[in-house]
C-alpha cells in the first residue's frame, strides 16, 4: 500500500524529503516528514504507511508473546483523529476481553483480536481515528462489572465493580478477590451512609445533651458532619462496667475517600466537641471551639 493521508486515505500527498542537490536523487524522507505532510484534500496532516504500521504491530505482538508467554490485551498507540486535524495523540486500545468490562484506562476503541486491531491502521471515514503507530502492548487484569448485594444495617445495598473502583484510589490496585472480600462491602456502607440527611447542627447538639439521660448502654445515634470532606458518624453509649472510664465512642467514615476515625470519650460533651473540631488531634493546630458552650453561644 502507498503512503497515504491518515484522514481520508488519499494518495495525493506530499512530504519533506532529503534530496541530493546536485543529482536531484532522492535519499530519504525528512525527519518526522510523515507527521507534517500535505494532503490535496485535507491540507496539513500526518501521513501514514498502513502496511508498515501493521507490520510493526505484528513484530511487537510477537516480541510480547515471546517475552511474556501470553497475549496482551491493551495497546498504546499514536492516533490521528478525523475531522479538524490537531496532530497525533496518544491513545489506549483494548484487545479482547468480555463486553461488560470496567475500564481502568481511558480507551478509544475495543477490538476482538490482533487482526481487528491492525485494521485500525487503514483510514476509514466511518471511524473517528486512524492508528499511525503502535508504541507498545501491555497486559492488565480486566474486571467484569459485577453487582454485589451487601447487607448494611439490616438492609441490602447494591454496588457495582465500577462504583468500587471509582471510590478507591488506583494505587490500591484492587483485584476481583479484593472487591469481593472487603472493598464492595466498604463502598456499600459509604453508599448507605450518604443517604443520611441528619446533620450535626446546634439543634441536634442541644437535643443530645438534653436527652443524654435517656440513652442506654449500647444505644447509638448517627449523623453527618461537614468538615473538609463530608463524614458520617455514629455516637454510641458504652457499657461503663466494661469500658470505664469511657462512656461514649464515636466511629466515623469519610464519605468522599478512604478515611475512618474511631475513639472513646469520658463524656458526651467531649465526644461532640471533638466531632465539631474535625477530630483534631494535633496539639499544634488550635481547635475551632474550646467548649460546647462556645459553640452553642454562636447560635443560641
Amino acid at each position: 500500500m502507498s503512503i497515504i493521508c491518515s484522514i481520508c486515505g488519499g494518495t495525493d500527498v506530499k512530504c519533506a524529503a532529503v534530496i541530493d542537490p546536485n543529482t536531484k536523487q532522492f535519499i530519504d524522507f525528512g525527519y518526522e516528514a510523515f507527521l507534517d505532510g500535505q494532503c490535496q484534500q485535507c491540507g496539513n496532516v500526518a501521513l501514514t504507511d498502513p502496511d508498515e504500521v501493521k507490520s510493526d504491530m505484528d513484530k511487537r505482538w510477537a516480541e510480547y508473546m515471546a517475552q511474556h508467554h501470553t497475549a496482551p490485551n491493551y495497546a498504546r498507540c499514536d492516533i490521528v483523529r478525523h475531522g479538524d486535524y490537531d496532530g497525533c495523540e496518544g491513545a489506549c486500545i483494548r484487545i479482547g476481553g468480555p463486553e461488560n468490562v470496567v475500564e481502568k484506562h481511558r480507551i478509544v476503541a475495543v477490538r476482538r483480536d490482533l487482526e481487528e486491531f491492525k485494521s485500525l491502521a487503514v483510514p476509514d471515514p466511518a471511524r473517528e481515528f486512524t492508528v499511525v503507530e503502535c508504541q507498545q502492548f501491555e497486559f492488565h487484569e480486566m474486571l467484569e462489572n459485577k453487582t454485589y448485594n451487601i447487607e448494611v444495617d439490616d438492609r441490602i445495598v447494591s454496588v457495582t465493580t465500577k462504583e468500587v473502583l471509582d471510590f478507591y484510589p488506583a494505587e490500591y490496585g484492587l483485584k476481583e478477590t479484593d472487591i469481593g472480600q472487603y472493598a464492595a462491602a466498604y463502598v456499600a456502607r459509604i453508599k448507605a451512609y450518604r443517604e443520611c440527611d441528619r446533620w450535626l447542627d446546634p439543634a441536634l447538639v442541644r437535643r443530645l445533651l438534653d436527652e443524654e439521660h435517656l440513652m442506654k448502654p449500647r444505644e447509638s445515634d448517627s449523623f453527618r458532619l461537614r468538615l473538609h470532606f463530608d463524614w458520617f458518624a455514629t455516637l454510641r453509649r458504652e457499657d461503663e462496667r466494661r469500658c470505664a472510664p469511657f462512656k461514649y465512642a464515636v466511629k466515623a467514615y469519610c464519605l468522599d475517600n478512604i478515611q475512618t476515625f474511631e475513639r472513646r470519650y469520658a463524656g458526651l460533651e467531649e465526644a461532640l466537641l471533638h466531632c465539631l473540631n474535625g477530630f483534631n488531634e494535633n496539639a499544634n493546630v488550635p481547635d475551632r471551639y474550646k467548649s460546647i458552650e462556645e459553640y452553642l453561644s454562636k447560635y443560641f
